[in-house]
């Protein structure tokens, strides 16, 4: 069946003045480099969460529907950025009145933070659910069966991660999507509606991607990954449920094997977390599980085929709140939830959005060449320079912790570039050649202010961008700087094995090197002032490069 792919776009305009004056006095207490971190993690989230850009969205979508599917036994899913999206969905549909939308989303797990308030919207509609229902299962038991079975039952279901793999319902015949999806989750979700179904009303001759989140280069990408577009290959992608709960069952047990030896006493897990490297160990593990949860929690099956459900979600919950206390006494990271919640607010309440517009005419995925053709030449230069600089934003928030310095630097040209196209002081043509710049320069890692023995050293220039601010402070001529960041380099490179960034004691270990050339070459050798408290913060800086960047030795 022909899956026809249709591009839309719904464009955000912040008050820049406003959001910079009142996000500096929210984050005046934070130094430069954390304001910047802070930044990267939540704004490319806020902006797609943005409820004024959903509701734009649900707007354009309800005038879809009604206009070439309601009433006539073919429905459709949503395809939410996150559970609040969803939410925001679902109400907005629910105050219309004019489509039938349920909501399918996994339980929060009880992992609220009391000062997040999307977080606690969703508990608060799922409490509601719960409170008209048996359980939450029962609830999507006869929600999924009126959307497959009955003509005149729920037309849209609206998703997060849920009903996007093995999810089987014929009549489904539209997708739209407000959330980007990547490879085998994209095929997948695609294959929601690429069924036949005998439909009396309306035939259905084709299903239909209507995507707001930019998918189009995406499709093309996991196409090639996975050699065309047929059943075959989206077979080939299937996840199976009792592999995931395996996965799932290994991860608890490793998390559970490292404190085999230590009392259940919250005080007594705290101590044993005073090492650094079993700390690592302890978040690393604790991610892992975390993540087989998530994965499995979103598979249809998993509520049959798995027992311990309750129990895990209860020590999942206990092993997140233990990380957030460690982290917090060992000074390991800064708690940003009280910024990232009054930003949400600042961002909420001061962007615009625009009413949706078309970026593609309806192209058929499986023709190739003329799906090429319409990514290739997808709407105005305009379009062109922030899809390019959306793209190299995503890319800069992927890689950022590899090389801070680098990509920040890039992160605030990309956002002066589109705040000129905004504010029309760059014509469209110069944006796109400047967009188009930039992307080249994240990607290749241009920086021609590199010396030449920092150069002829791949990775070195990572540790020589990064630790220059550190070095800085002691008055260090260049020259001996580059050869201090050759010789930390060089004991990282000849004391590395392979996995190494897995194992606790070989990381003590080339931190224990690294201390004496510090100390032993670099102060004595060089006669540099450095304190013990220099070098305690250099080996934490050079420690956390190396392993962001271990596939480098």
């Amino acid at each position: 069946m022909p899956l026809i792919y249709e591009g839309r776009y719904v464009d955000l305009e912040q008050d820049k003045d406003e959001i910079d004056r009142l996000v500096d006095r929210v984050v005046e207490d934070l130094d430069i480099k954390l304001k910047a971190q802070l930044q990267r993690n939540i704004e490319h989230k806020i902006l797609k969460d943005n409820p004024k850009r959903i509701t734009e969205i649900a707007y354009d979508i309800e005038k879809h529907y009604l206009k070439k599917f309601a009433e006539t036994g073919l429905k459709g899913q949503i395809v939410a950025p996150s559970k609040f999206s969803a939410v925001l969905f679902q109400k907005y549909f629910s105050q219309s009145g004019k489509i039938k939308t349920a909501l399918v989303i996994s339980d929060e797990n009880g992992l609220i933070d009391d000062q997040n308030e999307h977080k606690k919207d969703v508990e608060e509609y799922l409490r509601d659910i719960k409170a008209n229902y048996q359980s939450l299962s029962s609830y999507e038991k006869e929600v999924i069966d009126s959307f497959k079975h009955n003509d005149d039952g729920i037309e849209i279901l609206i998703v997060v991660d849920k009903l996007l793999t093995g999810f089987d319902a014929p009549r489904n015949t539209v997708l739209y999507l407000s959330k980007e999806l990547r490879d085998h989750n994209l095929l997948q979700a695609i294959a929601r509606v690429n069924r036949l179904y005998n439909n009396t009303t309306l035939p259905k001759t084709s299903g239909y991607i209507i995507d707001y989140s930019e998918n189009a280069q995406n499709i093309k990408t996991a196409m090639q990954l996975f050699g065309s577009y047929d059943e075959e290959d989206v077979k080939s992608a299937l996840i199976d449920v009792n592999e995931k709960i395996n996965e799932l069952e290994q991860s608890y047990g490793a998390l559970q094997d490292i404190f085999k030896t230590i009392a259940n006493d919250d005080e007594a897990y705290l101590q044993s977390l005073s090492d650094e490297a079993k700390r690592k160990e302890f978040y690393d593990l604790l991610n892992s599980f975390l993540n087989n949860f998530k994965e499995c929690s979103v598979l249809q099956d998993f509520v049959h085929e798995f027992d311990n459900i309750d129990l895990y979600r209860n020590e999942l919950k206990k092993f997140m709140e233990l990380r957030k206390v460690a982290s917090v006494r060992y000074a390991d990271r800064i708690d940003f939830s009280r910024y990232k919640q009054a930003l949400i607010k600042i961002m909420d309440n001061n962007i615009k959005a625009s009413e949706a517009e078309l970026l593609t005419k309806q192209i058929v995925i499986t023709d190739k060449e003329a799906f090429e053709e319409a990514i290739d030449e997808m709407g105005s230069e305009k379009s062109k320079a922030e899809a390019i600089a959306a793209q190299t934003e995503r890319t800069i928030s992927e890689l950022a912790d590899k090389d801070p310095v680098y990509y920040e630097q890039f992160s605030k040209k990309i956002g002066e570039l589109l705040e000129a196209m905004r504010q029309k002081k760059i014509s469209d043509i110069e944006a796109l050649k400047e967009a188009r710049h930039l992307n080249e320069q994240v990607m290749n890692k241009e920086d021609e202010s590199l010396p030449e023995s920092i150069k002829s050293t791949k990775g070195a220039d990572i540790f020589y961008r990064n630790l220059k601010e550190k070095f800085e402070e002691l008055n260090m001529p260049e020259s001996v700087y580059c050869e201090v960041i050759l010789g930390i380099f060089e004991v990282l490179d000849s004391k590395t094995i392979v996995d190494w960034h897995k194992q606790s004691d070989t990381q003590r270990m080339i931190k224990s090197r690294l201390d004496d050339y510090l100390y032993d070459e670099v102060k004595i050798g060089m006669n540099i002032e450095l304190s013990n408290e220099d070098i305690t913060k250099l080996l934490e800086s050079i420690i956390n490069l190396a392993l962001e960047n271990h596939e480098l030795f």
